[in-house]
């Protein structure tokens, strides 16, 4: 289930929000290779913006993507002949303002690094995808074979000159003379606007100014999270879990090296990603089933583990990264609250959870209360029920059931209603859904 458009799509990922600074790279190598040649620059225009190599500065991001104005908070920082940028992104987790989400998004060449977790900090190193590498936002603006000038304008009461990338209106620049005050990057899918992103600068520090903290590599992205010390010596606990699948195949019922839910955050997993993908007819590597287990696990989480796929999807999978190899993680939706919640008893956006492979105990057997430390991890006590999405979504109307909950801004009330009565029963005047079956737990039995 869950990481990245800016990391990767797939199973229950996140959808964190640095995707378009990680898609200008693209954008920008598009423009390069389309550049017109020898262009001289107008008598009428002003001076190209030479932005400072190395500076940092708060900032402001607006974005607006699947029909939802969002505003932020955060920090910016960079240096161009290092190849180090940093992206710091504070925002309200949507409809529950009483909890946060802070990504840090860091880049050292070649290499990414996302932290989260606020005050109790978490750190994972992304895989490579090709867009993972320090990409220079600025330096095209100079270049007048890459920028021209569109006119002045104002950006939150400060005058700056308007550059945009030439023959391509994905990218924009306003600068006060060298001083970045706004870029703005818009993606698209199959040529048609899907988002649209602002940042807009502040007063900039230069130079030897910027601490060098901000663009080093933290210690705690050499390890993952210890236990959660409140489940050590514990007997296992009874999980309710969900999860988003395709069904080509029986091997798409095996939940080793995948993410799950508890009810809620599989309401809100399963909200966004339509909400998303609303003009596709399909979601993720065509997930078309959902199934309800009762899983034990040791509650001494891990770092919680984004995994992606299935061995019979494009590209095939499961791939997992930044989590625990043997321990069950855990974190709130989009990483909300310190620590990510990993170790919260309670959050009211539900948790997510990853299922290592290493960690699956053997047939017949149950986690141990040494499970922090030896042993299995999570086993499967039965699979209650698999139901098709398309009953969920086009008989039940839940994708208007979440663009209600938006609206109405007082939680996940209707998305969460919706799924658990789609459990309930099989009655579809009562909002339940058929149980269309699958393979027994048996056939994935794990073989020691």
């Amino acid at each position: 289930m869950w990481l990245v458009k800016l990391m990767m799509v797939g199973a229950q990922a996140y959808p964190f929000g640095h995707e378009p600074i990680l898609e200008a790279g693209k954008i920008l190598q598009a423009a390069q290779e389309g550049s017109m040649g020898e262009v001289q620059q107008m008598e009428s225009e002003p001076q190209r913006p030479k932005v400072p190599s190395r500076f940092s500065a708060d900032i402001k991001i607006i974005s607006f993507s699947a029909g939802f104005l969002a505003f932020d908070v955060g920090l910016y920082a960079r240096d161009a002949a290092q190849k180090a940028s940093r992206l710091e992104d504070l925002r309200d987790f949507p409809l529950l303002k009483s909890l946060k989400t802070n990504l840090t998004n860091l880049i050292l060449v070649d290499k990414a690094y996302t932290i989260t977790g606020g005050s109790d900090p978490i750190c994972r190193q992304l895989p490579m995808f090709g867009a993972q590498k320090f990409v220079d936002l600025f330096g095209w603006a100079s270049n007048p074979q890459l920028s021209e000038y569109v006119g002045e304008r104002t950006v939150a009461g400060r005058g700056c000159s308007l550059w945009r990338l030439r023959s391509n209106t994905s990218m924009s620049l306003c600068a006060d003379g060298d001083q970045p005050v706004e870029l703005n990057i818009t993606l698209s899918i199959s040529g048609i606007p899907a988002s649209n992103t602002s940042y807009q600068f502040g007063s900039l520090t230069l130079g030897d100014q910027v601490p060098p903290s901000l663009l080093e590599k933290p210690m705690i992205c050499n390890e993952v999270a210890p236990p959660c010390e409140s489940g050590r010596g514990k007997a296992a606990d009874l999980l309710d879990a969900y999860v988003f699948h395709p069904g080509m195949s029986a091997i798409d019922y095996n939940i080793e090296d995948q993410n799950i839910a508890d009810l809620i955050g599989d309401a809100f997993f399963i909200c966004g990603d339509k909400l998303n993908n609303a003009s596709k007819a399909t979601i993720d590597h065509n997930y078309t089933l959902i199934s309800r287990y009762t899983l034990e696990i040791s509650s001494a989480f891990g770092q919680y583990g984004v995994c992606n796929g299935y061995p019979d999807t494009t590209p095939p999978g499961p791939v997992c990264f930044g989590g625990d190899l043997r321990l069950v993680g855990k974190e709130a939706p989009f990483f909300a609250g310190d620590g990510e919640s990993r170790c919260a008893a309670e959050s009211k956006a539900g948790f997510w959870y990853s299922l290592p492979k290493a960690g699956h105990c053997p047939a017949g057997q149950s986690p141990s209360t040494t499970a922090a430390s030896t042993g299995c991890s999570w086993s499967i006590q039965k699979r209650l029920k698999t139901i098709q999405q398309s009953c969920l979504m086009e008989t039940h109307g839940y994708l208007d059931l979440c663009k209600k909950d938006f609206v109405e801004k007082t939680g996940f009330a209707n998305s969460i209603a919706a799924l658990r009565a789609a459990f309930a029963s099989e009655n579809l005047a009562s909002g339940g859904c058929p149980d269309v079956g699958g393979p027994s737990d048996g056939d994935f039995a794990v073989v020691v």
